[in-house]
């Protein structure tokens, strides 16, 4: 059975693709996403190539309940397909902070505008369920593709780590970008709370 014929819940909809609940069923594609070394780069992880084992690990913590952590997958809704992942993680409740985290790992998703989808439902959620102020993330100079998703979804450049990554012996920007509460139209959120009362 492939990953494509696993019934799926939708938990967060959106128009092209949808965030659903991660299953134990998946991870030889998190396995066969993260061998890829470019993919892996771009997520900051240079060299990186998981195996089995770690990917097993990753679920393991990534599927458990946690105050700090929640992980949802993205599945393309065409296809029904799993493609991705996205996760709000170090979320603090005092200060009402989160950082996000996201990867579209089946090549042929990406450059499809399912990152910025993506972000954008993750973002209204963190804000309307998890009462959250200020989402930050991180990401790498060189990644121009995820810094123009993460416009496209809201955020904006705050800041920078000069030459804080090395690949090749070429040193590249750490780049910090945020989003607040102020910014998101949270009324899809509002909506699903909505029609499960009617």
């Amino acid at each position: 059975m492939n990953n494509a014929e696993v019934e799926r819940p939708v938990i967060i909809p959106g128009e092209h693709i949808y965030l659903t609940t991660m299953r134990r069923e998946d991870v030889p594609e998190y396995v066969r996403w993260f061998s890829n070394l470019e993919y892996t780069a771009y997520l900051g992880s240079m060299g990186y190539a998981a195996t089995k084992e770690d990917e097993e690990a990753w679920f393991e913590r990534s599927s458990k309940r946690s105050d700090t952590l929640v992980t949802f997958g993205i599945v393309e809704r065409a296809t029904a397909k799993l493609i991705g992942n996205v996760s709000l993680m170090e979320i603090d409740h005092r200060h009402s902070t989160a950082t996000l985290g996201i990867g579209i790992g089946e090549p042929t998703a990406q450059g499809r505008g399912y990152g910025s989808e993506a972000v954008r439902l993750m973002v209204e959620y963190g804000f309307y369920f998890h009462n959250l102020w200020n989402i930050k993330l991180w990401h790498v100079a060189f990644n121009e593709r995820g810094h123009r998703a993460y416009l496209k979804a809201g955020f904006r450049e705050v800041g920078r780590v000069r030459g804080a990554s090395v690949i090749g012996g070429e040193r590249f920007d750490l780049v910090l970008m945020d989003i607040i509460r102020e910014d998101v139209d949270l009324s899809r959120m509002r909506q699903m709370i909505t029609l499960l009362g009617d």
